[in-house]
């Protein structure tokens, strides 16, 4: 009984600093990231570059700091462009901030989805051409140097066909 009494005290000691620690850990809530703007940047070779505006809204309490992020843009379920950035932007407390990222798109996968386009509908009457679906998939690098946080982001959405 003696042995069993300091090996108890042991348990309930550990169990009490693993309760604490939880309470002091710092919580953070996944930012939510949107596309702000697209444009093109030029064309060179067999590539075609895109800058895109990612907003991306932190509402922690805290600052927010992103190291960079990658990114991968589909266009009517086709892959079509992708991109990385490793410009260090902070977002503040229940802020928001807007992180370019330029997105390079191969002269093939950027022909492909409008061929593919005209194809399936025919050539649209004057002024109703069908707006092209996006999906963009990523990761957020988060933290100070030498932390390496990766937080996965996904969206969805349309842009008007004039874009």
């Amino acid at each position: 009984m003696k042995t069993l009494r300091p090996l108890l005290a042991l348990v309930l000691a550990l169990s009490l600093l693993a309760g604490c620690s939880s309470l002091t850990a710092k919580k953070t809530s996944a930012p939510e990231v949107s596309l702000a703007n697209m444009e093109l940047q030029g064309i060179q070779g067999l590539e075609t570059i895109f800058r895109l505006q990612l907003r991306v809204i932190n509402s922690d309490d805290e600052p927010l700091v992103l190291r960079g992020l990658s990114c991968a843009l589909k266009v009517n379920g086709k892959s079509f462009a992708n991109g990385i950035s490793s410009e260090s932007v902070t977002v503040p407390a229940s802020g928001t901030a807007t992180v370019p990222v330029l997105v390079y798109a191969g002269m093939f996968d950027l022909v492909g989805p409008v061929i593919e386009l005209i194809q399936s509908s025919g050539a649209p009457p004057l002024g109703q051409a069908k707006p092209l679906e996006y999906e963009l998939t990523g990761k957020i690098l988060l933290g100070e140097q030498g932390s390496g946080e990766r937080i996965p982001f996904s969206l969805k959405g349309s842009l008007p066909p004039e874009k």
